[in-house]
């Protein structure tokens, strides 16, 4: 049997995850008067908040209106959006963008007015776009402002369990990754902000550790998820090599010049939407150049081309992590095309949250891409980094308050006792498979059958293999010489994303239709009936679907 260190720590609010939604709700929290306490499995730079583009929709000018924001976001999620979520969305969001600029994250600015960038998928240019995109510019602030306050976070942790008693949530147990430790922590609220899943696939835009660890932990202990199958692609660079899973600004700046093109030198989205081209949502162009490559139009990576040459210099400038990144490569993007294929992106669905942000299950709150029900069957640009700053603040708010007006409840023994035996039993297996090699299967079966193009064979083709998995693999993953419990932590990553991808596909197979971001091609168009959203629970040892 394996000994680790033990170290037990107690908070009012605990925040799962350091991206925009988690620092903003635990700044809400503390200024609320609450203890408050953020884990991160990688470090505060290492999520999608850190690395976005930095660009969140609010409305600010005199020539646009919350309703027509409330609209766009509806109507890119073909009204299968939570409408009170949305509102919720839309409502506050200007509000966001000033706390921000008071913690200290610069805005792009004309004339002492913001420079509003043009996002397809709305009527109007309504993006307010942060200085530094891609090198931290907007996440700036939310960090000034956790450092101001003195909230402590701790890196490099693994949340492994959600503890519960008595349908309460009190804590959550993890694998202290620097210590090579267990830590226990009790907490009276806990906010998921874990960000999506994205690398479930080959091809993302996400970092490294986005790996659906949120969805599992909430699944686990009953929370239903909704909307699972609903996965977005955007312009993610697969050539030259070295810039693989970069997304070009802006989607390929195609609202200012940037164009896309097939093997055959074709701009092919005008076959597709001849008045827009690629003027048009991020699911349609990832779902008809997947097509394109599909058909053998493609390029020899396997992707097609963007070109950048039609955007102004001065806009193009501004991107200064892209166009170092691209002269690291000598490669010169203001005239040679780069090479792109639909990378995964976000997820639409997650774990059901009303309007205070609460799971259904006491004590737990969600915010961020790991929460469904705002972005519908298709997330508009910019929509993202102001649900963070939303539903965080809200997340936060909310969890404070309960958190103050309630005793502790102290974790018992025996939950202790199985975090245990759940690591002890990885620790134990003499001989087995290497987790990275599950891992990669994973990610090339969802890739292969479970991606931005779907039919029923693959689905079904997916299901079969995943199911295999579970049944001949996940159980004999094992430590070989690398002894650690970040190793073990490898391991459970691997067991959260076969789980996730399953829900995924067994959503994707129920769902006859094509709506946003899920295209069947044997269902190519939507299906009014369809107008309802599917939702899995874990509830007595068993899924149940609704």
């Amino acid at each position: 049997m394996a000994k680790f260190t033990e170290r037990r720590l107690e908070t009012d609010v605990l925040v799962i995850g350091a991206g925009g939604a988690g620092l903003r709700a635990a700044i809400e929290a503390k200024n609320l008067g609450a203890e408050v306490m953020i884990v991160s499995k990688g470090d505060l730079y290492s999520s999608c908040t850190a690395v976005a583009m930095g660009g969140m929709l609010a409305v600010s000018d005199k020539n646009d209106s919350i309703q027509s924001h409330f609209e766009d976001t509806i109507r890119g999620g073909d009204y299968l959006n939570n409408p009170a979520l949305v509102k919720l969305l839309v409502d506050h969001a200007f509000e966001r963008v000033k706390d921000l600029e008071r913690y200290g994250t610069k805005f792009e600015k004309e004339n002492e007015q913001y420079k509003l960038f043009p996002y397809t998928g709305s009527a109007v240019a309504r993006g307010i776009l942060a200085l530094d995109p891609y090198q931290g510019g907007y996440i700036k602030g939310l960090i000034q402002e956790m450092n101001r306050l003195g909230i402590p976070i701790v890196n490099h942790l693994m949340i492994t369990n959600l503890l519960k008693e008595k349908d309460v949530i009190v804590g959550a147990a993890s694998l202290d990754f620097e210590k090579d430790s267990i830590l226990i922590i009790n907490a009276k609220s806990v906010i998921l902000a874990t960000g999506g899943g994205g690398n479930l696939y080959p091809l993302t835009t996400n970092p490294p550790c986005i790996t659906g660890d949120g969805y599992t932990l909430a699944y686990k202990v009953g929370c239903p998820l909704q909307d699972m199958e609903f996965v977005q692609g955007r312009v993610c660079m697969i050539f030259p090599q070295a810039l693989r899973g970069m997304p070009p600004p802006g989607d390929g700046l195609v609202t200012l010049g940037g164009r896309f093109y097939n093997i055959l030198c074709e701009r092919y989205m005008k076959k597709y939407f001849p008045n827009q081209m690629e003027m048009v949502t991020r699911a349609q162009m990832a779902i008809y150049t997947q097509k394109e490559i599909n058909a053998g139009r493609g390029t020899l990576h396997g992707g097609v081309f963007g070109d950048l040459s039609g955007v102004p210099q001065e806009e193009l400038s501004k991107y200064k992590s892209f166009l170092y990144a691209c002269a690291q490569e000598n490669f010169d993007p203001t005239w040679q095309p780069y090479e792109w294929a639909p990378g995964i992106h976000h997820f639409m669905g997650g774990v059901i949250i009303n309007e205070k942000c609460e799971t259904g299950i006491q004590g737990l709150y969600a915010a961020g891409e790991v929460a469904g029900g705002v972005h519908g069957s298709n997330r508009i640009a910019g929509n993202a980094l102001t649900e963070t700053q939303v539903f965080g603040a809200i997340a936060g708010k909310n969890s404070a308050k309960r958190a103050l007006s309630i005793p502790r409840i102290p974790i018992s023994p025996s939950q202790i006792i199985s975090v245990r035996d759940q690591i002890n039993e990885i620790f134990n297996r003499k001989d087995g498979i290497d987790p990275l090699e599950v891992e990669t299967e994973i990610k090339e079966i969802m890739s292969k059958y479970v991606g931005v193009v779907r039919n029923e064979e693959g689905l079904r083709k997916a299901i079969q293999l995943l199911d295999n998995i579970k049944e001949h693999k996940i159980k004999k993953l094992c430590l070989f010489e690398d002894r650690s419990l970040k190793r073990v932590g490898k391991i459970l990553e691997v067991e959260n994303s076969l789980l996730v991808g399953h829900l995924i596909t067994s959503a994707a197979i129920m769902r006859t239709e094509t709506r946003g971001a899920h295209y069947r091609e044997d269902y190519p168009e939507l299906n009014k009936s369809w107008s309802k959203n599917i939702i899995f629970q874990f509830e007595k040892g068993q899924t149940t679907v609704k």
